[in-house]
């Protein structure tokens, strides 16, 4: 059950192109490319904003008084059809951002979840199956399933009544005039976001709540759902990802250890569904890159805490820093500070080809967490990126891009230590042999390891060859999936504090938000090593 302001929600019944998905646009090209290729002439855009929300039917019979009667208009349909699948089965389907996130939140409301759109049955689960999210509905009511399409509230009730559930206690989800005034005539709380058609009056007449993207929807939605509270130690990162990507500038020991964990866990509803970590380190990017995952040791309760979704990169190719910086929506500089001065200019350029990327327009900021324990730490990295940033772009428009974004200083009171190339290598040694041994069936001569913490050039060699190796015959199930990867030890988990200084923050479940940082910074420094 959900208390959405005034209303007692038990149900959501979610419209499904141009509402869930940004496939109206799609739609537009397919049917146009349809009947161009059938009766020589494409359709109008005006008669395709006409049929938005309407069921085949309909659609046909208004495609017969615009473009005459013997219009071939199934021929037409199913080309497009095919034209679609071709698309969404290359490319997938286009989601709209935050669908996930809404979807989770419902469910986990307890809600239960219905689809009800005018697509055919054979296109709607293959669009909710391609984008994985088929398993958050319990009821799915298509246009070739009712006698009357939108917009009459048959497919409405008939979902409704199939989650056993009256009208007045589910929300409704919109995008078209159709389909809002299927909803309004159904008598479901009628949520209205908006696609390619700007609202009329007559529109948001029909509509309880009016949200231009699904984010808007999310932000409102957040208000009426529970803040999760510390995850546990041993508790399962969310399984649902979110379109979210997030980086990590620096997979030391509280970026690998510390930071990877706590961007998994997220909000608790979702993830990020890409983590991009950088370091100059070949042996641990390789070895991440290859096993596809990595642990965490919490030697204190023998408990082994495995990170995924992680994508390591080389914090020495400025392109691959560059697009971390371009898609990530967060990203946590975890830098010692001797490294500050040098990393500023890697910093500078990637927020810089960010500003070109959304074409020098200040819409879409980053949020900078900063890890470095010091107080003062967000002054000394903004006054280094600065003069890196005068040295690329004109000075104003330094301090424009820098006004943007939100830097956020933070205190960490974890104890996290990273393994040594040498233990990373008899790990390797170790798991290549198992590995040799499931390939070949036989074993393999045992190679002298040296107690030093660096690896002799022999060893390096022997470290590149066996992740080269397993990464070529990687295949999905093989036993290289079994073996976990040990590069941090850590001690139990404990919250970091982070000045509450962006929205994206609110939500983030392993974080305290404070508004005085310097005064647990100051806490922090004066407490025994």
């Amino acid at each position: 059950m959900l208390k959405f302001n005034n209303d007692i929600i038990h149900g959501a019944i979610f419209d499904m192109d141009g509402t869930m998905f940004d496939t109206e646009r799609l739609r537009f090209q397919t049917l146009k490319q349809a009947s161009q290729e059938l009766i020589g002439v494409s359709f109008s855009d005006a008669y395709l904003m006409a049929c938005l929300g309407l069921s085949a039917s309909s659609a046909h019979q208004l495609a017969k008084q615009q473009y005459g009667d013997d219009i071939p208009y199934a021929e037409i349909r199913q080309r497009a059809d095919e034209l679609e699948l071709e698309s969404v089965r290359s490319l997938g389907v286009p989601i709209k951002k935050g669908l996930v996130q809404v979807l989770e939140r419902l469910r986990k409301s307890g809600l239960r979840m219905a689809v009800a759109t005018s697509s055919r049955r054979l296109i709607a689960e293959e669009y909710l199956i391609n984008a994985n999210v088929y398993k958050f509905f319990d009821v799915l009511v298509c246009g070739d399933e009712v006698q009357k399409g939108k917009p009459h509230p048959e497919i409405f009730l008939s979902a409704a009544e199939k989650l056993n559930l009256p009208t007045s206690e589910c929300l409704m989800f919109e995008d078209s005039e159709n389909g809002i005034t299927s909803a309004y005539n159904a008598g479901g709380v009628t949520i209205l976001l908006q696609d390619i058609k700007e609202p009329n009056s007559n529109m948001l007449a029909k509509t309880d709540y009016f949200f231009e993207s699904m984010y808007d929807c999310l932000h409102q939605l957040d208000q009426h759902t529970l803040n999760l509270e510390m995850p546990t130690l041993q508790e399962s990162f969310p399984q649902s990802l979110n379109q979210l990507t997030v980086g990590i500038h620096g997979f030391g020991a509280i970026g690998g250890g510390f930071m990877a964990q706590i961007l998994s866990h997220w909000d608790g509803y979702t993830r990020p569904k890409r983590i991009y970590a950088s370091t100059h380190n070949s042996l641990y990017r390789s070895a991440v890159n290859a096993f596809g995952s990595y642990c965490i040791r919490y030697g204190q309760l023998s408990y082994d805490e495995r990170i995924e979704n992680m994508h390591i990169i080389d914090a020495g190719n400025i392109e691959q820093m560059q697009e971390m910086y371009i898609a990530s929506s967060m990203i946590a500089v975890c830098l010692p500070e001797q490294a500050i001065a040098t990393e500023a200019r890697t910093i500078a350029q990637g927020l810089y080809a960010r500003h070109i990327a959304n074409n020098e327009q200040f819409t879409n900021p980053l949020t900078v967490l900063i890890i470095l324990n010091k107080i003062g730490a967000k002054h000394l990295l903004l006054e280094h990126v600065h003069s890196a940033l005068v040295e690329i772009t004109a000075p104003d428009i330094a301090e424009q891009i820098l006004e943007q974004h939100y830097f956020c200083d933070t205190v960490v009171n974890r104890m996290v230590s990273k393994l040594t190339d040498q233990n990373l290598y008899r790990q390797l040694r170790i798991k290549y042999n198992i590995f040799k041994q499931y390939q070949l069936d036989h074993d393999l001569d045992h190679a002298d390891i040296e107690d030093a913490t660096r690896l002799n050039p022999e060893q390096e060699r022997l470290a590149s060859m066996y992740v080269e190796e397993m990464c070529s015959n990687f295949k999905p199930s093989h036993i290289l999936q079994t073996m976990d990867l040990i590069l941090f030890h850590a001690e139990v988990d404990m919250p970091i504090y982070v000045e509450n200084n962006s929205p994206l923050l609110g939500k983030m479940r392993q974080m305290v938000l404070v508004d005085d940082i310097q005064e647990i910074q100051l806490i922090k420094n004066r407490l025994p090593i």
